[in-house]
């Protein structure tokens, strides 16, 4: 692994991977997981058909506690779902977009693009998610839940980038130059 590749992502300038094995590498898993979201965006994924399903396990789990307020509790389980599943579909669009950017750009600037990229490309698909929805009876596709499912995207981007600015920070302090800006230490090391 490069030191210009963030942790535990492979290195975009691998010369064992021919280009186009790596974009189906890169792109795969964004194609699937967004594949995941089509399936769940029809009639048998709507609040109606997912109440009794979540209730019995969150029932299985907690006791007769769900009973209280279970609409509020199945609505807010259904709404971390959003934030929660863009969230996590920005961070493997953050990988594709790493692996299919180039080594021309700088560290910092292309580590930058690639969060940026990838809440864009969340927005995007969420907005698509939730257009499909609108022509969909037992369905609703609201700004709202674009707005909370971009909101995962973008907190989920931030944690990342800064849990990959600590491992870099770790790693000027192994090599000894603890004081120094991890971004330029690496650019440096490439």
């Amino acid at each position: 692994m490069s030191a210009t590749s963030p942790f535990l992502l492979p290195s975009a300038c691998e010369e064992t991977t021919a280009p186009r094995s790596m974009l189906i590498r890169a792109w795969v898993p964004v194609l699937m997981f967004a594949c995941i979201f089509a399936i769940e965006s029809n009639a048998q994924f709507g609040a109606d058909h997912t109440s009794a399903p979540l209730h019995s396990f969150f029932y299985g789990l907690l006791g007769p506690v769900v009973d209280l307020d279970w609409s509020a509790m199945h609505h807010d389980i259904r709404k971390t779902g959003h934030f929660f599943g863009y969230g996590i579909f920005s961070l493997i669009c953050f990988r594709g977009f790493w692996l299919s950017i180039g080594q021309g750009v700088s560290f910092l600037k292309r580590r930058l693009l690639c969060n940026g990229m990838a809440v864009l490309a969340t927005a995007l698909v969420a907005s698509a998610d939730e257009f499909h929805q609108s022509f969909l009876a037992n369905r609703t596709g609201t700004p709202a839940d674009v707005m909370l499912d971009t909101t995962g995207a973008l907190v989920l981007q931030m944690a990342l980038f800064l849990v990959l600015w600590c491992v870099d920070w770790q790693a000027a302090r192994a090599l000894g130059k603890p004081d120094e800006e991890p971004f330029q230490l690496l650019k440096l090391a490439a």
